[in-house]
């Protein structure tokens, strides 16, 4: 075999070998974190679909003939495994909040995420989360809570678990808690219902928590990484990212309340 005849059956062998062991797949599941984050990705109860800044990332990529993304519905603790084992290949979240993060990649960051403390009363300018003790914090029994992990294991705060925005709203009015605990735009789905148009809400001064949102995938999945974080550039620099959040829920402004009607 010459030289040539050589190079051209090994570059083939190596292309072929690509081919087969690629595992970026054309349509892509993608696990929702049960009840979903507002506003960027959530079950639309109105269309009885997902909708959201991420859904509106996919639908982009479909358009363009790159991926189709099929969302299921999950748990964060079951989601990650699922991530691990390749029986999905996407979830929503921070590396943070991951018990395995090694055992994943991760895009580059999509979007800040910010957490609050929010109560029924006004906090004080110089209120911080620090100096805090024996109070009670309303909280989502599936979430994890990056800024208050510690105080919660010291024993400096009390978390009193909910089984959704929605009940932790609840508890607060009931004060079997003095604070609850969400991102700003969740505060804003939960707050501006029926039961709590009555009331105003406050937000603490400073979040106790920011973190970047990723999507976290199926550690084999370098191929879609790169295609996905080309794509993020792109839907951020057109300003199709800041179009679609805007399109979901507009910039919160606390104190908060609603006219009811």
């Amino acid at each position: 075999m010459n030289r040539s005849l050589l190079i051209i059956t090994l570059l083939c062998s190596q292309l072929l070998c690509i081919t087969v062991g690629a595992t970026e797949p054309k349509t892509i599941k993608f696990a929702v974190n049960s009840p979903g984050s507002f506003p960027y990705l959530y079950f639309n109860e109105t269309t009885q679909t997902y909708s959201g800044l991420v859904v509106d990332f996919f639908k982009h990529l479909e358009n363009k003939g790159l991926l189709v993304a099929q969302f299921v519905d999950s748990n964060q603790t079951r989601s990650e495994q699922f991530v691990i084992d390749g029986k999905v290949d996407l979830i929503l979240a921070n590396p943070k909040w991951l018990e395995q993060p090694a055992k994943t990649i991760s895009s580059k960051p999509i979007i800040s995420h910010q957490t609050y403390l929010y109560s029924l009363k006004p906090f004080a300018a110089d209120f911080a989360i620090a100096r805090l003790t024996n109070k009670r914090i309303c909280t989502h029994q599936s979430f994890i809570y990056t800024g208050l992990t510690t105080y919660f294991s010291s024993g400096m705060i009390k978390r009193v678990d909910a089984s959704s925005h929605h009940a932790m709203l609840t508890m607060l009015e009931k004060q079997r808690c003095d604070y609850a605990v969400m991102n700003n735009y969740n505060a804003i789905q939960a707050f501006s219902t029926a039961t709590f148009c009555h009331l105003i809400l406050y937000q603490s001064p400073q979040p106790s928590s920011e973190v970047d949102l990723h999507f976290v995938m199926n550690a084999n999945l370098h191929a879609l990484k790169t295609l996905i974080d080309q794509q993020l550039d792109n839907f951020r620099d057109t300003g199709e990212m800041l179009k679609s959040l805007q399109s979901h829920a507009s910039e919160p402004v606390f104190p908060l309340s609603y006219a009811c009607p």
